[in-house]
Parts: C-alpha cells; structure tokens; sequence
C-alpha cells in the first residue's frame, strides 16, 4: 500500500487494548495511523458481559487510558481531540456478518462524500474474519513493534499486590461487584 505524503481519509484502529497500560506497539500504531490520516477512530471491542480475565476492563477505563497515555502532543495535535474519537464496539460472537455489518455502518457514518476509510490491526487481528464476512473497506496489518501479549500482561499485573489507597481499595471493590 503505498500512503502519499498529504493525509487523507480516516483511519480507523479495531483493537481491544484489555492491558493495565498501552503498550509500545500500542502507542506505535495510535502515532502511525495518526500519521497517515486526517481523523482517527479507535474502536474498543466490548464483551457487554461482566469483567472477567480475558476482558478485565470496561471501554470508559480503557478509553481514558488511551487518552492519558501522554502522545507526544506534536504527534496528534492536529487530531486530538476534535479529530481523534474512541467508541465502544460490542462484539457478536454468534454472527460475525452483522458484527462486519454492524462496523461498517459505524464507520460510513463517519466518513463525507468520496472519503474513504482504512481499518487497521495488529498481529491476530480482525482483519481475516472482516474480509471474510464482506467487510466493505480496505484494511492494513501493522507490525508489532514488541512482542508483549495482552494475555501476559494481564497475568503479571494480576499476581503483584497493589500498594494502598482509597482509590485502590474502591477499585477492589467495585471488581468484585461486578463478578460476584
């Protein structure tokens, strides 16, 4: 895919981000498509079912987390935030055509006359099962640029015991709450 210099279109980021802080590769691809493009949409997959291990955090948790990561503002200034959007995308395990569908209206909404949108994924992404199923726009695998797996992340994080606070302590609280 050959990208001109001059940005256009939306970019488009279909990920989960279900890791207590972005990782490297994270931050590389949110820079990267910022980079090629004149608005960005971050679509956070959603389960719509309580927390458990696999999705530990809920879309306003890992929204604000993309938000205060802390981008080199000279990198995104002109996106963020009137041009850079994070939305939820629930997920649809018993019909993959709709959930295709259902992004596909989700994106178009976005985009004006003659705009054209790119989806973007990392390793194990969405992308074959979106072709698969009919997905109307073209789509481009980034590269990791580390090898740090969600799933790994998550177990490491969850075997160090937190230092004290009150907001630690509500934390607890309101994760138990929320599986019990």
């Amino acid at each position: 895919m050959s990208f001109l210099k001059e940005k256009k279109g939306i970019g488009v980021i279909i990920c989960r981000m279900q890791v207590p802080k972005l990782t490297e590769s994270h931050k590389k691809m949110i820079l990267t498509v910022c980079e090629r493009h004149q608005r960005v949409v971050i679509f956070l997959g959603t389960t719509n079912k309580p927390i458990d291990k696999k999705n530990p955090f809920p879309f306003e948790f890992r929204k604000e987390m993309i938000l205060e990561t802390g981008f080199p503002i000279s990198s995104i200034e002109s996106f963020y935030p009137a041009n850079f959007n994070i939305l939820p995308l629930p997920d649809n395990r018993r019909n993959n055509k709709k959930w295709v569908n259902n992004l596909d209206t989700m994106i178009q909404s976005f985009l004006s006359a003659k705009e054209e949108a790119i989806l973007y994924g990392g390793r194990d992404s969405f992308i074959p099962y979106y072709q698969k199923d009919g997905g109307k726009f073209e789509c481009s695998e980034l590269a990791a640029e580390d090898y740090d797996s969600g799933t790994e992340l998550r177990a490491l994080a969850a075997i160090k015991l937190p230092k004290y606070s009150e907001e630690v302590a509500n934390s607890i609280l309101w994760s138990l709450n929320q599986i019990l």
